[in-house]
């Protein structure tokens, strides 16, 4: 022992004293941003000698940064508990540094070698995912890459997360991804130091993990359809160990969610007597709320919760365990005698009180095992104790309500957080969630999880943020599915394009200090990044390049472009068409007549990742004011003097419940637009209706309609249906405008 730290201060007492220099090389592309870097002359070199030293403690994260080291460089980087006095990776706990806490991390590097400090293993891990990002991109190759000097400057780095909770949220209920996705998906969040996987394994429309005494729950409820199209799957309990050790190596926390009482239509599926009615249902193949809940007056649906419970609490060691808790619709147990005499034993106000009930006892259950519990923030107005943990993610004022009682917190509010809608709503853009506004890459990054106004204690009950990823778009969208016959792994390609880069964003908002935290920055090391995500074979979304255009004395307009990608390249066309990854390469500024006539696409350095067109857009603000466009009418798609129903989708659009106006604009034809009703449909319920005569033409009159709406569910689909036609013909255009009052 005495040897080694002798090694230990000799080898890195000289780049320590280097760190005064007066000019220190530019500081390395990382992401999230480190709490500190000190920059020193020097470089370390890896070599086909260079060896990585770890005791038996952090060996796990030594193997897992040997083995993508040499898939990268092409021979093998041994592992060995024998201390080496150069060109060595020494990996080594030291309990003195308090200081950075159970994940911080400290890392030295300079000619002799790297070494990474840190008082628990968590902290080595993590510092091994910030050493690889000192290494030029291609580490993150799956196979040998050539022409690359393995080589990281001299630095050194001191860093700590600034929150404990710092997760992604994996739907697998609604579809399921297999278990060698999920280990890929552990990866990618290692990556990006991002630390508790929220595993959503339960749903209406799928039950995912083998539950040993009832195992209807996987048998039935783990699928639907039938015969070809019956799709589904689950985990084995093997396989969720599986899951979990590999997590447990990259420093993830596996948090499983049991929902209850709503969304328990695939467990109902399978075993009917769970609900108020008995009634046999089958597992959907579309999504929606089931207003059919775990029956809570019946003795029976507490044997079988504390029996799935006790399977659960020992799969998962996770000291949390996530209960649901949203969206509950209670029509049901209003009409169940056996709810309705509880609620009078109880001397319960009303079924939201029952669900209160009902949280608290599955809480007081788990915490004998020694677990609390985790829910979505509508199990704060149901009553609960101030020990369970709540997640905002619709009431904004959740997250301060619940920080102010004392509650643990963890933020993963729709604006910021829900990575399952699309990052724009351009043309070409995949299709997300839509349900929400589009949440960009800046929504993603510009926000802050500690809500303003609470005090220096009451803020150390925000635990920290999360994404969330939900998967009820593949059963909007079939086509996102994975086919048989085709081998090219489409849905875990498109959850992956909808995670990166905006998780990223995520990592860096729940690790950077706030202080540090700089968008424009952020983007500017992104480059290094979208090259990692290349080299790694992730599917990432390329954003659109940056073009700026200049116009000299003579009116020539010349248009510049840049590469958002570090090794990438620009595609670009003067003629209106949508350039493609064959396109002629943009090398220098382009002149154009006109601004409209450049569009460029990004591509990535496997030339596979292409982005969105640059394309100027032409502002219209004609109808501004009318609020914002839901569709058009065009000739020969309307009514010929009888009216004809046009639908017109504002899913995301109608986003809440409340008082709605569509307006009927006319653009051109020979023939003015006659209307008779509009009315909107909830997936296929009839929530709102204005029947009346307008018209729009030439003239206008009654053309705009008033809808209530009343009820709103999240993730529903909504439609608008008019009665619509041309007055003496079919011949007539325009566009509807729909605007909350």
């Amino acid at each position: 022992m005495r040897s080694f730290v002798t090694f230990v201060i000799c080898a890195f007492l000289v780049p320590v004293l280097s760190f005064a220099a007066e000019k220190s090389p530019a500081a390395p592309l990382l992401i999230p941003e480190p709490q500190s870097v000190t920059m020193a002359d020097g470089t370390f070199t890896l070599t086909e000698n260079t060896v990585i030293v770890a005791d038996s403690v952090a060996k796990p994260a030594a193997e897992i940064l040997a083995n993508q080291l040499s898939n990268a460089i092409g021979y093998r980087v041994a592992v060995t508990d024998k201390s080496s006095s150069s060109n060595a990776i020494h990996l080594r706990l030291d309990a003195s540094i308090t200081h950075l806490g159970t994940e911080g991390y400290r890392l030295i590097s300079s000619g002799n070698g790297v070494e990474i400090t840190a008082p628990q293993y968590a902290g080595l891990f993590n510092g091994t995912q910030t050493l690889l990002q000192l290494f030029p991109a291609k580490v993150y190759s799956q196979r040998p890459a050539t022409n690359v000097a393995w080589t990281i400057p001299a630095l050194k780095i001191e860093d700590q997360p600034r929150y404990a909770w710092r997760g992604m949220m994996l739907d697998v209920a609604r579809y399921f991804m297999d278990k060698e996705f999920v280990l890929r998906y552990l990866d990618i969040m290692a990556a990006h130091k991002l630390n508790t996987l929220h595993f959503h394994l339960t749903d209406d429309c799928g039950w995912r993990v083998e539950i040993k005494k009832y195992p209807l729950l996987t048998e039935i409820g783990g699928f639907r359809g039938e015969g070809p199209a019956r799709q589904g799957g689950f985990y084995t309990q093997q396989d969720i160990r599986e899951i979990v050790a590999y997590a447990k190596a990259r420093n993830i926390e596996i948090v499983p969610e049991i929902e209850l009482p709503a969304h328990a239509l695939a467990a109902i599926a399978a075993y009917p007597w769970l609900s108020c009615t008995g009634k046999q249902h089958v597992v959907p193949a579309v999504h929606f709320i089931s207003d059919d809940l775990y029956c809570a007056g019946k003795e029976s649906t507490w044997k079988f919760l504390h029996d799935v419970m006790d399977e659960f609490c020992e799969l998962f060691p996770s000291k949390i365990i996530h209960i649901g808790g949203d969206e509950a619709k209670f029509n049901k147990w209003k009409a169940c005698p056996h709810c309705q005499a509880k609620i009078k034993e109880l001397g319960l106000k009303n079924e939201k009180a029952l669900q209160g009930w009902m949280t608290t006892q599955v809480e007081e259950y788990l915490r004998t095992k020694g677990r609390i519990i985790l829910g979505w923030d509508e199990i704060l107005r149901a009553g609960v104790s101030n020990t369970a943990a709540i997640m905002p993610w619709y009431d904004k004022k959740a997250a301060f309500d619940s920080a102010s009682n004392g509650h643990p917190v963890v933020m993963a509010l729709t604006r910021h957080t829900y990575i399952d809608t699309p990052e724009t709503r351009d043309l070409g853009e995949v299709p997300g969630a839509t349900w929400l506004p589009a949440v960009s890459l800046s929504d993603a990054y510009n926000w802050n999880p500690t809500p303003s106004g609470l005090t220096p204690e009451q803020e150390k009950n925000i635990l920290g943020a999360q994404g969330c990823l939900w998967s009820d778009m593949f059963l909007h969208k079939p086509f996102l599915t994975n086919m048989a016959i085709l081998d090219e792994n489409r849905a875990a390609r498109y959850l992956e394009y909808l995670t990166l880069p905006r998780a990223a964003a995520l990592a860096e908002v729940t690790w950077t200090p706030r202080e540090k935290q700089n968008f424009d920055d952020f983007q500017r090391r992104l480059s290094r990044q979208y090259a990692r995500y290349t080299y790694a074979g992730w599917h990432y979304r390329l954003p659109i390049p940056s073009v700026t255009f200049t116009r000299d004395g003579g009116g020539k307009i010349t248009a510049t472009a840049t590469t958002p990608v570090e090794g990438g390249t620009l595609r670009y066309t003067t003629d209106g068409a949508w350039p493609l990854a064959y396109s002629p390469v943009y090398q220098n500024p382009v002149t154009v007549e006109k601004e409209s006539n450049f569009l460029a696409v990004a591509v990535a350095p496997d030339g596979k990742h292409i982005s969105l067109p640059f394309i100027v857009k032409a502002a219209d603000q004609r109808f501004a004011k009318y609020g914002e466009k839901i569709g058009e009418w065009k000739s020969r798609q309307i009514g010929n003097k009888k009216a004809k129903i046009v639908e017109f989708d504002v899913t995301g659009k109608i986003n809440q419940a409340g008082t709605y106006e569509i307006t009927f604009l006319y653009t051109g034809g020979t023939q003015r637009l006659d209307i008779d009703s509009v009315e909107v449909y909830l997936n296929q319920d009839l929530v709102a209706k204005d029947v009346h005569h307008g018209f729009t033409g030439g003239q206008a009159q009654n053309n705009t309609y008033t809808l209530k709406v009343d009820r709103y569910e999240t993730g529903a689909a909504f439609k608008v249906r008019a009665a619509i036609y041309g007055d003496e013909g079919d011949d007539s255009n325009g566009v509807v405008m729909l605007k909350k009052k």
